[in-house]
Protein backbone atom coordinates (compact mmCIF):
# COMPACT_ATOMS: atom_id res chain seq x y z
CA UNK A 1 0.00 0.00 0.00
CA UNK A 2 1.18 3.56 -0.69
CA UNK A 3 0.90 5.22 2.71
CA UNK A 4 1.24 8.90 3.53
CA UNK A 5 1.96 9.53 7.23
CA UNK A 6 1.10 13.10 8.11
CA UNK A 7 3.30 13.94 11.08
CA UNK A 8 5.81 11.14 10.46
CA UNK A 9 8.59 13.03 12.24
CA UNK A 10 6.77 12.95 15.59
CA UNK A 11 6.76 10.47 18.48
CA UNK A 12 4.10 8.12 17.13
CA UNK A 13 4.88 8.91 13.50
CA UNK A 14 8.39 7.50 13.62
CA UNK A 15 7.16 4.22 15.10
CA UNK A 16 4.38 4.08 12.52
CA UNK A 17 6.91 4.56 9.72
CA UNK A 18 8.81 1.50 11.00
CA UNK A 19 5.59 -0.51 11.36
CA UNK A 20 4.39 0.25 7.83
CA UNK A 21 7.81 -0.22 6.24
CA UNK A 22 8.14 -3.54 8.02
CA UNK A 23 5.01 -4.73 6.23
CA UNK A 24 6.27 -3.68 2.81
CA UNK A 25 4.29 -0.46 2.46
CA UNK A 26 5.60 2.33 0.24
CA UNK A 27 5.80 5.07 2.87
CA UNK A 28 6.01 8.83 2.45
CA UNK A 29 6.26 11.05 5.51
CA UNK A 30 5.44 14.70 5.99
CA UNK A 31 7.20 17.27 8.15
CA UNK A 32 6.49 20.87 9.14
CA UNK A 33 9.12 22.87 7.26
CA UNK A 34 9.01 25.90 9.58
CA UNK A 35 9.79 23.71 12.58
CA UNK A 36 12.85 21.98 11.08
CA UNK A 37 15.99 22.86 9.14
CA UNK A 38 14.86 20.56 6.34
CA UNK A 39 13.48 17.09 5.73
CA UNK A 40 14.39 14.59 8.47
CA UNK A 41 17.41 12.47 7.64
CA UNK A 42 15.78 9.04 7.44
CA UNK A 43 17.36 6.84 4.81
CA UNK A 44 14.92 5.09 2.51
CA UNK A 45 11.95 7.33 3.35
CA UNK A 46 10.52 9.99 1.08
CA UNK A 47 9.65 13.27 2.82
CA UNK A 48 7.30 16.07 1.81
CA UNK A 49 6.69 19.40 3.57
CA UNK A 50 3.12 19.86 4.79
CA UNK A 51 1.50 22.55 6.93
CA UNK A 52 -2.00 21.62 8.08
CA UNK A 53 -3.03 25.27 7.98
CA UNK A 54 -1.75 25.78 4.42
CA UNK A 55 -4.17 24.23 1.95
CA UNK A 56 -1.70 24.55 -0.92
CA UNK A 57 0.97 22.53 0.88
CA UNK A 58 -1.56 19.77 1.63
CA UNK A 59 -2.67 19.68 -1.99
CA UNK A 60 0.92 19.48 -3.24
CA UNK A 61 1.79 16.65 -0.85
CA UNK A 62 -1.22 14.58 -1.86
CA UNK A 63 -0.71 15.20 -5.56
CA UNK A 64 2.91 14.07 -5.24
CA UNK A 65 2.41 11.04 -2.98
CA UNK A 66 -0.90 9.80 -4.48
CA UNK A 67 -1.49 7.66 -1.38
CA UNK A 68 -3.88 4.76 -1.07
CA UNK A 69 -3.89 5.22 2.68
CA UNK A 70 -3.35 8.33 4.85
CA UNK A 71 -2.61 8.31 8.57
CA UNK A 72 -3.01 11.69 10.26
CA UNK A 73 -0.91 11.86 13.45
CA UNK A 74 0.21 15.50 13.16
CA UNK A 75 -0.80 18.44 15.33
CA UNK A 76 -0.50 19.60 18.92
CA UNK A 77 -0.22 16.50 21.10
CA UNK A 78 0.48 18.02 24.51
CA UNK A 79 -2.47 18.76 26.80
CA UNK A 80 -0.60 21.43 28.78
CA UNK A 81 0.72 23.16 25.66
CA UNK A 82 -2.80 23.23 24.23
CA UNK A 83 -4.07 24.84 27.42
CA UNK A 84 -1.36 27.49 27.17
CA UNK A 85 -2.37 28.42 23.60
CA UNK A 86 -5.86 27.01 22.99
CA UNK A 87 -6.51 28.94 19.78
CA UNK A 88 -3.37 27.65 18.06
CA UNK A 89 -4.05 24.11 19.28
CA UNK A 90 -7.65 24.18 18.09
CA UNK A 91 -6.68 25.50 14.69
CA UNK A 92 -4.06 22.87 13.97
CA UNK A 93 -5.97 19.95 15.48
CA UNK A 94 -9.48 20.76 14.25
CA UNK A 95 -9.13 23.10 11.26
CA UNK A 96 -6.05 21.20 10.10
CA UNK A 97 -7.99 17.94 10.07
CA UNK A 98 -10.81 19.47 8.03
CA UNK A 99 -8.34 20.87 5.50
CA UNK A 100 -6.62 17.49 5.17
CA UNK A 101 -9.90 15.62 4.70
CA UNK A 102 -11.12 18.10 2.10
CA UNK A 103 -7.87 17.91 0.16
CA UNK A 104 -7.90 14.10 0.27
CA UNK A 105 -11.45 14.09 -1.09
CA UNK A 106 -10.38 16.28 -3.99
CA UNK A 107 -7.13 14.58 -4.94
CA UNK A 108 -7.35 10.95 -3.73
CA UNK A 109 -11.06 10.32 -3.05
CA UNK A 110 -10.61 6.57 -2.75
CA UNK A 111 -7.81 6.74 -0.17
CA UNK A 112 -8.56 5.37 3.27
CA UNK A 113 -7.92 8.08 5.87
CA UNK A 114 -7.08 7.32 9.49
CA UNK A 115 -7.75 10.34 11.71
CA UNK A 116 -6.13 10.00 15.11
CA UNK A 117 -7.92 11.95 17.83
CA UNK A 118 -7.59 11.07 21.53
CA UNK A 119 -9.31 9.52 24.52
CA UNK A 120 -9.41 13.11 25.84
CA UNK A 121 -12.54 13.53 23.72
CA UNK A 122 -14.52 11.59 26.36
CA UNK A 123 -13.79 14.06 29.15
CA UNK A 124 -14.21 13.12 32.81
CA UNK A 125 -15.97 9.77 33.20
CA UNK A 126 -17.35 8.61 36.59
CA UNK A 127 -15.50 5.61 38.03
CA UNK A 128 -18.64 3.48 37.98
CA UNK A 129 -18.93 4.01 34.20
CA UNK A 130 -15.44 2.76 33.37
CA UNK A 131 -14.07 1.34 31.15
CA UNK A 132 -14.92 3.78 28.39
CA UNK A 133 -16.31 2.38 25.14
CA UNK A 134 -16.56 4.11 21.78
CA UNK A 135 -20.32 4.53 22.24
CA UNK A 136 -19.88 7.07 25.01
CA UNK A 137 -20.87 10.63 23.97
CA UNK A 138 -17.97 13.03 23.57
CA UNK A 139 -17.70 15.56 26.39
CA UNK A 140 -14.18 17.06 26.38
CA UNK A 141 -13.09 19.24 29.30
CA UNK A 142 -9.71 20.56 28.12
CA UNK A 143 -8.74 22.78 25.17
CA UNK A 144 -6.81 19.82 23.77
CA UNK A 145 -9.84 17.55 24.10
CA UNK A 146 -12.12 20.12 22.48
CA UNK A 147 -9.88 20.39 19.41
CA UNK A 148 -9.60 16.62 19.11
CA UNK A 149 -13.37 16.18 19.53
CA UNK A 150 -13.95 18.69 16.72
CA UNK A 151 -11.55 16.70 14.53
CA UNK A 152 -13.41 13.51 15.46
CA UNK A 153 -16.76 15.02 14.48
CA UNK A 154 -15.30 16.34 11.21
CA UNK A 155 -14.01 12.87 10.36
CA UNK A 156 -17.37 11.29 11.13
CA UNK A 157 -19.12 13.91 9.00
CA UNK A 158 -16.81 13.20 6.06
CA UNK A 159 -18.04 9.60 6.11
CA UNK A 160 -21.72 10.29 6.78
CA UNK A 161 -22.15 13.13 4.27
CA UNK A 162 -19.86 12.14 1.39
CA UNK A 163 -18.91 8.54 2.19
CA UNK A 164 -15.21 9.39 2.36
CA UNK A 165 -13.55 6.25 3.80
CA UNK A 166 -12.44 7.77 7.11
CA UNK A 167 -11.64 5.81 10.27
CA UNK A 168 -11.29 7.44 13.69
CA UNK A 169 -8.76 6.31 16.31
CA UNK A 170 -9.01 7.28 19.98
CA UNK A 171 -5.78 6.24 21.70
CA UNK A 172 -5.37 6.40 25.46
CA UNK A 173 -2.02 7.28 27.08
CA UNK A 174 0.94 5.80 25.25
CA UNK A 175 4.59 5.62 26.22
CA UNK A 176 7.84 4.36 24.77
CA UNK A 177 11.14 5.37 23.19
CA UNK A 178 11.23 8.75 21.49
CA UNK A 179 8.65 10.56 23.63
CA UNK A 180 9.70 14.11 24.40
CA UNK A 181 9.65 15.79 27.84
CA UNK A 182 6.32 17.25 28.83
CA UNK A 183 4.79 13.81 29.42
CA UNK A 184 4.91 11.97 32.71
CA UNK A 185 7.17 9.00 31.88
CA UNK A 186 9.96 10.85 30.01
CA UNK A 187 9.85 13.59 32.65
CA UNK A 188 10.53 11.05 35.39
CA UNK A 189 13.08 9.13 33.32
CA UNK A 190 15.00 12.30 32.48
CA UNK A 191 15.27 13.21 36.16
CA UNK A 192 16.43 9.71 37.13
CA UNK A 193 19.05 9.60 34.38
CA UNK A 194 20.43 12.97 35.48
CA UNK A 195 20.51 11.82 39.12
CA UNK A 196 22.39 8.64 38.18
CA UNK A 197 24.93 10.76 36.34
CA UNK A 198 25.37 13.01 39.36
CA UNK A 199 24.27 16.25 37.71
CA UNK A 200 21.26 16.81 39.97
CA UNK A 201 20.39 15.93 43.59
CA UNK A 202 18.99 12.46 44.29
CA UNK A 203 15.44 13.76 44.53
CA UNK A 204 12.66 12.90 42.07
CA UNK A 205 10.19 15.79 41.80
CA UNK A 206 6.64 14.51 41.26
CA UNK A 207 3.07 15.75 41.11
CA UNK A 208 -0.12 13.83 41.85
CA UNK A 209 0.80 10.15 42.25
CA UNK A 210 -2.69 8.84 42.94
CA UNK A 211 -4.14 9.46 39.46
CA UNK A 212 -4.65 6.24 37.51
CA UNK A 213 -4.23 6.10 33.74
CA UNK A 214 -4.41 3.50 30.96
CA UNK A 215 -0.95 3.14 29.36
CA UNK A 216 -0.02 1.29 26.15
CA UNK A 217 3.35 1.04 24.42
CA UNK A 218 3.64 3.33 21.40
CA UNK A 219 4.72 0.42 19.19
CA UNK A 220 1.48 -1.38 19.98
CA UNK A 221 -0.39 1.83 19.15
CA UNK A 222 1.44 2.10 15.81
CA UNK A 223 0.60 -1.52 15.02
CA UNK A 224 -3.05 -0.76 15.78
CA UNK A 225 -3.04 2.18 13.39
CA UNK A 226 -1.70 0.10 10.54
CA UNK A 227 -4.20 -2.69 11.20
CA UNK A 228 -7.03 -0.17 11.27
CA UNK A 229 -5.85 1.46 8.05
CA UNK A 230 -5.92 -1.94 6.36
CA UNK A 231 -8.94 -3.58 8.00
CA UNK A 232 -10.86 -0.94 9.95
CA UNK A 233 -14.46 -0.11 9.10
CA UNK A 234 -14.98 3.29 7.43
CA UNK A 235 -17.04 5.55 9.65
CA UNK A 236 -16.14 3.65 12.81
CA UNK A 237 -14.23 4.89 15.87
CA UNK A 238 -11.79 2.66 17.75
CA UNK A 239 -10.24 2.92 21.20
CA UNK A 240 -6.66 1.70 21.53
CA UNK A 241 -5.80 1.00 25.14
CA UNK A 242 -4.67 -1.69 27.56
CA UNK A 243 -7.89 -1.82 29.55
CA UNK A 244 -5.92 -1.50 32.80
CA UNK A 245 -5.24 1.63 34.81
CA UNK A 246 -1.89 2.26 36.49
CA UNK A 247 -1.43 4.70 39.37
CA UNK A 248 1.33 7.21 38.64
CA UNK A 249 2.79 6.02 41.93
CA UNK A 250 3.21 2.55 40.37
CA UNK A 251 5.02 4.12 37.42
CA UNK A 252 7.39 5.89 39.82
CA UNK A 253 7.94 2.72 41.83
CA UNK A 254 8.78 0.71 38.71
CA UNK A 255 11.23 3.34 37.46
CA UNK A 256 12.88 3.66 40.87
CA UNK A 257 13.20 -0.11 40.99
CA UNK A 258 15.28 0.13 37.80
CA UNK A 259 17.34 3.10 39.03
CA UNK A 260 21.04 2.67 39.85
CA UNK A 261 20.92 4.95 42.89
CA UNK A 262 18.73 5.45 45.92
CA UNK A 263 16.37 8.32 45.11
CA UNK A 264 14.06 10.31 47.35
CA UNK A 265 10.60 11.21 46.06
CA UNK A 266 9.39 14.75 46.73
CA UNK A 267 6.05 16.28 45.78
CA UNK A 268 6.33 19.53 43.86
CA UNK A 269 3.22 21.78 44.20
CA UNK A 270 3.94 23.23 40.76
CA UNK A 271 3.42 19.78 39.24
CA UNK A 272 0.04 19.19 40.89
CA UNK A 273 -3.09 19.37 38.73
CA UNK A 274 -6.10 20.60 40.76
CA UNK A 275 -8.67 19.13 38.33
CA UNK A 276 -7.03 15.73 37.98
CA UNK A 277 -9.43 12.90 37.04
CA UNK A 278 -8.87 10.12 39.60
CA UNK A 279 -9.02 7.21 37.13
CA UNK A 280 -9.35 6.77 33.39
CA UNK A 281 -9.25 3.54 31.40
CA UNK A 282 -10.74 2.30 28.19
CA UNK A 283 -12.18 -0.72 26.43
CA UNK A 284 -10.60 -1.82 23.14
CA UNK A 285 -12.91 -4.76 22.47
CA UNK A 286 -14.04 -3.30 19.15
CA UNK A 287 -10.47 -3.10 17.80
CA UNK A 288 -9.81 -6.66 18.94
CA UNK A 289 -12.96 -8.07 17.40
CA UNK A 290 -12.84 -6.17 14.10
CA UNK A 291 -9.15 -6.27 13.21
CA UNK A 292 -7.45 -8.45 15.79
CA UNK A 293 -5.55 -5.80 17.76
CA UNK A 294 -4.44 -6.19 21.34
CA UNK A 295 -1.41 -4.79 23.19
CA UNK A 296 1.65 -7.06 23.40
CA UNK A 297 4.39 -5.04 25.13
CA UNK A 298 4.17 -4.86 28.91
CA UNK A 299 4.61 -1.56 30.71
CA UNK A 300 7.76 -2.60 32.58
CA UNK A 301 9.58 -3.06 29.28
CA UNK A 302 8.31 0.30 27.98
CA UNK A 303 9.55 2.08 31.11
CA UNK A 304 12.94 0.34 31.00
CA UNK A 305 13.51 1.37 27.40
CA UNK A 306 12.51 4.98 28.06
CA UNK A 307 14.88 5.13 31.04
CA UNK A 308 17.74 3.64 29.00
CA UNK A 309 17.10 6.19 26.26
CA UNK A 310 17.41 9.05 28.76
CA UNK A 311 20.54 7.51 30.22
CA UNK A 312 22.11 7.69 26.77
CA UNK A 313 20.90 11.26 26.31
CA UNK A 314 22.22 12.24 29.74
CA UNK A 315 25.66 10.91 28.78
CA UNK A 316 25.84 13.16 25.69
CA UNK A 317 28.07 16.29 25.70
CA UNK A 318 25.01 18.54 26.02
CA UNK A 319 23.57 16.64 28.97
CA UNK A 320 24.83 19.08 31.54
CA UNK A 321 22.78 21.84 29.93
CA UNK A 322 19.57 19.79 29.71
CA UNK A 323 19.55 17.87 32.97
CA UNK A 324 16.85 19.90 34.67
Amino acid sequence: MRVLIVGAAGFVGRHLVAECAGHGDDVTGTYLAEATAGAPDDAGLSWLPLDLLDEGSIDRALETARPEGIVHVAGQANVSAAAADPIAAFRVNAEGTVRLLNSAQRHVPGARVLVVTSAEVYGAVPAEELPVTEDRPLAPRTPYGVGKAAADFAAEQAWVVRRQPVIRMRPFNHVGPGQRPGFVVPDFARQIAAIERGVRPAVLEVGNLSARRDFTDVRDIARGYRLALERGRPGAAYNLCSGRSWAIEEIVRELLGQARREIEVRRDPARMRPSEVPEFRGDSTRAHEEFGWEPRIDLARSLAEVLDEWREASASPAAGRTAD
